[in-house]
């Protein structure tokens, strides 16, 4: 596996570069382009219906400005083949205009000098002033801004199907134990009471909510940003890959499928809950279901009060500098309000800016901004979605999460050393981390 390999790398070595071997099966010729400069790839993962219609909104808005978005589009959950592409294309001097770079991976790009500083764009519309420091802190590398964000995700959500609990006459559960019961009257019933992947991005993630709640935001961080090997003796951790087997044993059955299928069965109502990123209720927009009136957004029993988040961003990739005036038109497009209204309502996160009128979006995305916004909230860091692991240490939690969830024989507590072994070969954090204040 990627990450496997990866460990083999020489300390120095840029990881995300040299880690994806070049296959003539694993990079698809870029799209061909003109001379012009006003044709701008795109390199990303959104190929969803909701992410679809997102990408096209930003185009649309492009194409008003005189720049057309020519799309480089990667299937695959969790921008793991999307990364690759972008490894290989770069290494054979093919590298796209614009990338999807989140978190850590936008850091270490950066530090190699591949990246388009975007201090003028920034300074011109005073991101520093309109933007949220935690939205600041991700773009801002070595003092220069290195990307333009477009949402913020909240991780720790979970969903109810209201009209599946409303017609079974069961009362929507706010913690753990009143889960249990529903889920023993939804099997009764003949209904699926979870939808579950067993893709291996999509384990980790609901691991990581789990885990949050089991240890909490203060001790959450230890683990994630700190990478403190000791953390990880807490009971809490072991606690949360029981949780995760318990909740895997309540779907329909083991087996890889895409998180879009998930949200497909969650909309039918052949499951009644769910746990995703909120890339799911933009994708339960678009098969016309609404939050608040369809479904319930609720927090993951243990999490209330807390955002663990992911931040969608665009890099600007240097090459020759010669797109240089349109990448940062582009970039000043990201960034501004209208777009950003825009953008989310159909994506499912919300605005990266606080000065959005966020009575616009609908009541699930109003219960995040809000929450983000409030100085009061502790804000977290997903793991999953490279913001506080790199790449390779983030593949490396992934696979131990994955291992253990198809090994029944795995006890918990063998997991939790794994996990602890994990940490200490990954070493003391060495990079600048996306930090998350309270």
């Amino acid at each position: 596996m990627f990450a496997l390999l990866a460990f083999a790398l020489p300390a120095a070595a840029p990881l995300g570069l040299i880690a994806a071997a070049p296959s003539s099966s694993a990079a698809p010729a870029p799209p061909a382009t003109s001379d012009s400069t006003t044709e701008l790839n795109v390199l990303h993962w959104w190929t969803s219906a909701s992410e679809r219609a997102a990408a096209d909104h930003v185009a649309a808005r492009m194409s008003e400005l005189g720049l057309r978005w020519v799309d480089g589009a990667v299937a695959g959950g969790g921008g793991g083949p999307a990364i690759k592409v972008l490894n290989e294309r770069t290494l054979r001097g093919m590298a796209p205009k614009v990338a999807q770079l989140n978190g850590q991976a936008t850091i270490e790009w950066a530090e190699m000098g591949l990246l388009l500083e975007l201090d003028g764009v920034a300074k011109r519309r005073q991101w520093a002033r309109t933007m949220f420091p935690q939205v600041m802190a991700q773009l801002n590398v070595r003092e220069h801004v290195v990307a333009a964000p477009l949402g913020i995700h909240r991780i720790n959500n979970l969903y109810l199907n209201k009209a599946v609990f409303r017609r079974l006459n069961i009362e929507l559960p706010t913690h753990w134990s009143g889960l249990q019961s529903a889920a023993l009257a939804l099997r009764a019933a003949g209904v699926t009471p979870v939808a579950f992947s067993d893709e291996p991005w999509q384990v980790a993630t609901v691991f990581e909510t789990l885990l949050l709640a089991e240890a909490g935001p203060a001790l959450y961080r230890r683990m994630v940003e700190q990478r403190d090997p000791q953390a990880f003796n807490d009971p809490s951790v072991e606690r949360a890959f029981q949780r995760l087997r318990d909740w895997r044993n309540l779907a329909a059955g083991p087996g890889e499928r895409p998180w879009t299928q998930l949200v497909a069965d969650f909309a039918a109502g052949r499951a009644a809950m769910l746990i995703m990123g909120d890339w799911a209720r933009g994708e339960l927009g678009t098969l016309g279901l609404e939050g608040g009136r369809d479904f319930a957004c609720q927090a993951v029993p243990g999490t209330s009060g807390v955002h663990q988040f992911s931040i969608d961003t665009l890099a600007m990739l240097a090459g020759n500098y010669s797109a240089q005036a349109e990448q940062e038109k582009m970039a000043e497009l990201l960034g501004s309000a209208t777009l950003q209204l825009g953008y989310n309502r159909i994506k499912g996160s919300v605005p990266v800016r606080r000065d959005v009128p966020v009575d616009e979006l609908d009541y699930c995305a109003q219960q995040s901004y809000q929450l983000f916004a409030n100085p009061a909230t502790a804000r977290v860091p997903s793991l999953v979605h490279r913001m506080a692991f790199d790449e390779v240490g983030k593949n490396a939690f992934i696979e131990t999460v994955h291992r253990f969830a198809l090994d029944p024989k795995q006890t918990p507590a063998a997991a939790q050393r794994k996990l602890q072994g994990l940490l200490r070969a990954l070493g003391p954090k060495s990079m600048k981390s996306v930090q998350a204040t309270p």
